[in-house]
């Protein structure tokens, strides 16, 4: 087993006109918090669609606990255990939060039915373990941008993920949800 989580080796992404990325390397260890820095066009975007297979790379190769991956589609990265908390929170808000984070992962009881109990006691219980003592009953559009981004957080700690990538977490946050979220990523580390 590799003592990286998640390896780029040598990883090229191509556009029309552009190299996005050139020959990037990234090796992730268990417990890392990493931050990636650039300028606009420097190529983070694409890097965090390669590692969740929006896009494949032209070239390079990427591991995930030292076994060698190719990801078609953000489902196979997830299974995979890389999930993505983008920018632009994917949140129903008419949707229950329980509803938000179980999505196409439904639990389901004798006779096919979705076991809304089940459902309910792990989402009030990943949700309090990300600092949020809240109803996952209720619509995730009554809470503000802090906790759907916890509730994106959940979807991502649901699937044990290996991996958490935050695309520019704090842009739309306030003071308080900014330390929030530092304390759940330490707490998640």
């Amino acid at each position: 087993m590799s003592e990286y989580v998640v390896e780029l080796k040598n990883t090229t992404k191509i556009f029309p006109g552009v190299v996005a990325l050139d020959k990037m390397q990234l090796a992730v260890k268990p417990g890392e918090i990493l931050g990636l820095i650039g300028e606009n066009g420097a190529g983070k975007s694409t890097l965090i669609k390669v590692l969740t297979g929006v896009h494949q790379p032209d070239e390079g190769e990427i591991y995930v606990n030292g076994e060698k991956k190719t990801f078609k589609d953000p489902n196979e990265s997830a299974a995979a255990g890389i999930a993505c908390v983008y920018q632009e929170l994917n949140i129903e808000k008419l949707l229950s939060i329980t509803d938000n984070i179980f999505i196409n992962k439904w639990i389901k009881g004798p006779g096919g039915l979705l076991d809304y109990k089940t459902m309910h006691k792990k989402a009030k219980e990943v949700m309090a373990s990300l600092g949020q003592d809240i109803d996952p009953e209720k619509p995730a559009g009554t809470f503000g941008m802090g906790v759907q981004q916890m509730i994106e957080i959940a979807k991502a700690v649901l699937i044990d993920a290996k991996m958490i990538i935050m695309d520019e977490p704090t842009s739309s946050l306030g003071e308080k949800e900014v330390a929030q979220l530092m304390k759940t990523c330490r707490e998640l580390r």
